[in-house]
């Protein structure tokens, strides 16, 4: 994966500058074209003002590309948390559906992991794509993929089609046989374009409420 880190406010022997640090990081999903990867991430921070003004910390999950900022350092450190689940209301009784559903989970847990943190898969008609963040190791996506997994199975049961999203990795299938992005075949696995950036309160990171927004008001 791409990844750069910046460092600016995080000087550790600068107590005011310490605590007016701001860690943040965007990524896109691993199939987006470098120019609509651009749009974005420019699209959320043009936004700001709209979704978190004024806070510490936010969180964004496009349908393309996430950003978040934090006035902590979030960065590199592993979080299993549910931020946000969809659960289609069509299900399916269906053992085959249940095999292939299960072996494009399998799939996208084990090539994601192992790989650049981004994978497609297809099995019949169901499909599904996972990604970790850019700042996992492959240990931590491959833990991180394992319990995002679990989480479909367990929440979303039945269900046609499935979204989950944790603190840093997400998973997410269907039974349409329909990829959403129809320039990319379920054999392109592609770098996500992460980039991890630490500035000072005085610069902000902006969020616009697509999936998922959380807005964190004060420090603590």
């Amino acid at each position: 994966m791409t990844y750069n880190s910046f460092a600016i406010g995080n000087d550790s022997s600068n107590t005011i500058q310490l605590e007016g640090a701001i860690f943040g990081l965007y990524q896109c999903r691993g199939d987006l074209a470098t120019i609509d990867c651009s749009k974005c991430i420019r699209n959320g921070v043009s936004q700001i003002h709209l979704a978190c003004p004024f806070s510490y910390g936010a969180t964004l999950q496009f349908e393309g590309c996430y950003v978040r900022y934090e006035h902590f350092d979030f960065l590199g450190k592993l979080d299993t948390s549910v931020k946000f689940k969809k659960c289609s209301a069509s299900s399916s009784n269906d053992i085959e559906f249940f095999r292939r559903r299960d072996d494009v989970l399998a799939d996208m847990q084990a090539g994601a992991g192992a790989g650049n943190g981004f994978r497609v898969s297809s099995s019949g008609l169901v499909q599904g794509f996972a990604q970790c963040l850019g700042d996992l190791s492959s240990q931590d996506c491959s833990s991180c993929l394992a319990d995002c997994v679990g989480k479909l199975k367990s929440l979303c049961g039945s269900a046609a089609a499935a979204d989950v999203f944790m603190g840093q990795c997400y998973a997410r299938y269907w039974a349409s046989g329909f990829y959403p992005n129809s320039s990319v075949s379920p054999s392109d696995d592609q770098a996500g374009k992460t980039v991890a950036i630490i500035i000072g309160v005085v610069a902000a990171l902006a969020i616009l409420v697509v999936l998922l927004s959380v807005c964190r008001r004060a420090m603590g």
